[in-house]
C-alpha cells in the first residue's frame, strides 16, 4: 500500500516533470533566440531568466502543486532559480566555452543535470511545508507515528 504522502509526491512529480520540460523548452527558445540573434549565451541565460521565470511559477504554482499565488512565494521560487544560475551557467561555461559544443547541444544537457535540484526546490518554494522529508523520516524512526515526527521536525 502506497501511503497518501507518496501518492501526492507522485502525482506532483509528474505534473512538476510537464511543467519543467514546458519551462526548459521555452528557455531553450530564449536562448536559441539570443543566439541567433549573435548574442552571447551569457546573455540568454538573463533573458531566460526574466522571461521564464514568472511563467514558470505560475504554472508551478496552478498546475503542479495548486497552491494561490503570493508574493512571497514568488520570491522563493525567483531565489531558487537563482541560486541555481551560477551552477547552470557554470555547466554552460564549460560545455559552450570549454568543450566548444554549440548552445543547441549544451543547454539540454545542463538542463538534465539541474533537474533534481529544481525539483527539490520548487517543491520547497510554493509548497507551505514541504511533505518530501517527513515521509522519509517516519521510516526512519521506529515507533513514531509520521506526523509526531512532523510536529518535531517542521514548525
Amino acid at each position: 500500500m502506497v501511503s497518501a504522502s507518496r501518492e501526492r509526491l507522485i502525482d506532483r512529480g509528474w505534473r512538476y516533470t510537464l511543467v519543467g520540460l514546458a519551462c526548459a523548452v521555452a528557455n531553450y527558445v530564449v536562448m536559441l533566440t539570443v543566439d541567433y540573434l549573435g548574442g552571447h549565451y551569457l546573455l540568454g541565460i538573463l533573458a531566460g531568466f526574466l522571461i521564464v521565470t514568472p511563467i514558470g511559477y505560475a504554472l508551478h504554482s496552478w498546475f503542479t502543486f495548486a497552491e494561490p499565488f503570493s508574493g512571497r512565494a514568488f520570491t522563493r521560487f525567483a531565489a531558487t532559480v537563482l541560486a541555481a544560475y551560477p551552477i547552470a551557467t557554470a555547466m554552460l561555461i564549460v560545455l559552450c566555452s570549454g568543450l566548444r559544443l554549440s548552445v543547441a547541444v549544451a543547454y539540454p544537457i545542463a538542463v538534465v543535470g539541474m533537474f533534481a535540484w529544481n525539483f527539490a526546490a520548487a517543491h520547497w518554494a510554493i509548497l507551505p511545508r514541504f511533505d518530501l522529508v517527513p515521509a522519509i523520516l517516519s521510516k526512519a524512526v521506529p515507533g513514531k507515528r509520521r506526523t509526531d515526527i512532523r510536529k518535531e521536525t517542521w514548525p
